[in-house]
């Protein structure tokens, strides 16, 4: 009877003391998106915060982020966008930022249906697309089922099939697949981003910081890793590619979490693409977001009449 209690104290009661000790989600999403300056609809799915910015007579970007940052890093490439002239729409994907942090299946279908009804809402017909990391996956699984609607279409280290996501293996494990997500998989997320502090405001730093401390984050990444999100879209850049869409990929060869010989084997779907190559793994575009930013408009202006 003793060793059966004990058993039950290490494997049950320590791991249970411990998911409730590590606990950081303190904050109601409510409370979290007070004063942050994007406007809310309330989507199929959740409130969606998004910014609409410039002359509504103006073409369109619909600039969408990656897995982790909100939108709200994306800030100079917005500006740059719409010195340029062009209207800009930038929003924050569920879960992440200051949208809702939904209880349903987190998948890359969700996430194409929330981008399909935020542009559907905010009345745009014809779009150029720029999405980032993960966000370059939702655009083009948007991009493969309505190719009619894009005149444009960017990809700045797109995730073409998986991502290299240091202790994703961890969510995994039966019964205590929780308990880890929270003390190794979160803290891994957000350890990510130590050696490009210096490059960001602090008002940056603390949004990213402070959205993991909104109710449902954590669950919302355990389903994001576990479900179809980052799976394989090169059937969607082959759709792409055939409808000889003007695109333009930017990446880094050193990144090592984004598989630059995938990027390279999605930009073979397509016809002339505009390709741009840096160095500095997957935030190599951390402190020169203007520039990235122009050379991508630069090249809208070269290849759209």
């Amino acid at each position: 009877m003793k060793k059966v209690l004990f058993l039950l104290f290490i494997f049950v009661a320590i791991p249970a003391c411990l998911y409730f000790a590590l606990d950081r989600e303190n904050i109601d999403i409510n409370k979290f998106r007070l004063n942050s300056g994007y406007q809310e609809v309330d989507l199929s799915e959740g409130i969606t915060s998004f910014k609409d910015i410039g002359d509504k007579n103006n073409k369109v970007i619909v600039l969408v982020h990656g897995a982790t940052f909100g939108s709200l890093a994306y800030e100079e490439y917005v500006n740059v966008f719409v010195e340029n002239n062009y209207r800009v729409i930038t929003y924050d994907q569920y879960g992440r930022g200051f949208s809702d942090r939904v209880h349903s299946n987190v998948s890359i279908e969700l996430m194409e249906k929330q981008l399909e009804e935020l542009i559907e809402h905010c009345e745009v017909e014809d779009v150029i697309l720029y999405g980032v990391s993960f966000g370059a996956a939702v655009v083009a699984k948007y991009a493969a089922n309505n190719p009619e609607k894009i005149s444009f279409i960017g990809y700045q280290v797109p995730l073409i099939n998986s991502a290299n996501v240091p202790l994703l293996s961890v969510v995994k494990i039966p019964l205590y697949g929780d308990l880890l997500t929270r003390g190794f998989l979160v803290p891994g997320v957000l350890k990510r981003i130590q050696e490009y502090e210096n490059l960001m405001s602090k008002r940056l730093l603390d949004h990213y910081v402070g959205q993991f401390q909104v109710k449902g984050t954590e669950d919302f990444y355990k389903k994001f890793f576990l479900g179809n999100a980052m799976g394989n879209r090169l059937n969607d850049h082959n759709i792409i590619g055939s409808n000889s869409i003007p695109s333009y990929f930017v990446y880094a060869e050193d990144d090592i979490e984004i598989d630059s010989q995938l990027v390279e084997e999605a930009i073979e779907n397509y016809n002339n693409p505009i390709v741009k190559k840096y160095s500095g793994g997957h935030f190599f575009s951390s402190g020169i977001e203007r520039k990235v930013a122009q050379e991508f408009i630069d090249n809208i202006k070269n290849n759209i009449n």
